[in-house]
């Protein structure tokens, strides 16, 4: 068997892990908006809490794109990322509201651990191996767009 065979060989493989990976973190995501609807009962909530995730993966998936970046597998595990820091971050900041505006100290947390998560997943964006350079391309600029 030659390489380029085995190579065609493995893309069926490779593509039935991506399909079966983007629909359960389908299912995981509608888990989680039933688990926030539950936990808050409040739509509004809900959307405020998750409108500033769904923006950041838009974005990044499309600078990717437009930059001209092929999308893998790992990819999706950096967007995974965004969506787990990002929801931590929109729950903290969804409970630090008070009077209808933010508490400078939750404000304050926000930004440090905001600017800590891009500085440190940017850097790793710069990464020469492939994992790591996906990663970081995909959860810095995610962590400061959400």
């Amino acid at each position: 068997m030659s390489i380029s065979s085995t190579s065609r060989a493995k893309r069926p493989l490779y593509a039935g892990y991506l399909r079966e990976a983007i629909l359960l973190s389908l299912a995981g995501l509608a888990a989680i908006l039933v688990l926030l609807l539950a936990a808050t009962r409040s739509p509004r909530r809900v959307f405020r809490i998750v409108a500033p995730l769904a923006v950041a993966v838009a974005v990044v998936i499309a600078s990717l794109v437009l930059a001209g970046q092929q999308l893998t597998i790992l990819h999706l595990v950096g967007m995974l990322l965004v969506v787990a820091v990002g929801s931590n971050y929109a729950l903290f900041f969804d409970q630090g509201i008070v009077d209808g505006g933010i508490a400078p100290r939750t404000l304050a947390s926000l930004l440090l651990a905001t600017t800590t998560t891009v500085a440190g997943f940017g850097i790793l964006a710069f990464a020469s191996v492939p994992v790591l350079n996906a990663i970081g391309a995909t959860v810095g600029p995610g962590a400061f767009w959400r």
